[in-house]
């Protein structure tokens, strides 16, 4: 007769266990890759192509994820197959938990990219209000700025969203214009995926609700969330 086996294999070979362990700390590192890429000064356009498969292909492994995870539970029901469900279940929650951190992670690296943001633009705002309090009006654009109040107009310092936006307001005063006289905006799209804009206006007051999404405060400055 054949000798029973008296030590059962483990879930997980040491190589598998490995492959397990780096395949989810890239996981969690891939998140948090995307939003430094927007930060730094590669090109705009290399940087929010690689973004956007990032977001796209972590979006999609962890939803692939919870959908594992929903099924191998179904599955433990099945005692032939509950082995391989259970190595199922622990493999797609580890990858759900490690992605959902890699996600939380990035929550936090972007909000300190925006507020370095908006401390890099005081000079410049403080070069607008010193127009507007010379001349009466706000400047009509930035290059009016140029060489009197500021050097040269400067750019963000995020590869992804290089330049500001400014526009000198013509609307009445309202609950989404706030009596501000002037907008200073740096628009946030990443292509087709969102159109999120992080603007500031000299009252630093704003609504919960603006450019049709919701207000994050960062300092003095707004973000959207389209």
């Amino acid at each position: 007769m054949p000798e029973t086996q008296s030590v059962k294999k483990s879930m997980l070979s040491r190589p598998g266990f490995l492959m397990l362990v780096v395949g989810l700390m890239i996981l969690s590192i891939l998140p948090i890759l995307s939003q430094l890429l927007l930060g730094s000064l590669i090109d705009r356009r290399i940087s929010l192509l690689v973004n956007l498969c990032l977001i796209m292909g972590t979006g999609m492994l962890f939803f692939t994820g919870i959908v594992t995870v929903f099924c191998s539970l179904c599955a433990l029901v099945f005692k032939s197959n509950r082995r391989n469900a259970l190595r199922m279940f622990l493999v797609s929650l580890c990858v759900v938990v490690f992605i959902f951190c890699g996600m939380k992670g990035r929550v936090e690296i972007r909000t300190k990219q925006f507020e370095d943001l908006a401390d890099r633009s005081r000079p410049l705002i403080s070069a607008i209000s010193r127009f507007e309090k010379d001349h009466g009006l706000p400047p009509s654009k930035l290059d009016v700025l140029v060489p009197e109040y500021i050097k040269e107009v400067p750019h963000t310092g995020m590869g992804a969203y290089p330049d500001y936006e400014y526009k000198v307001s013509t609307l009445e005063p309202g609950p989404d214009h706030l009596e501000a006289s002037w907008e200073l905006s740096v628009p946030c799209s990443v292509g087709f995926a969102n159109w999120d804009t992080f603007y500031y206006l000299p009252t630093e007051k704003y609504p919960n609700y603006n450019y049709g999404g919701y207000i994050e405060p960062i300092k003095n400055w707004a973000y959207v969330h389209e």
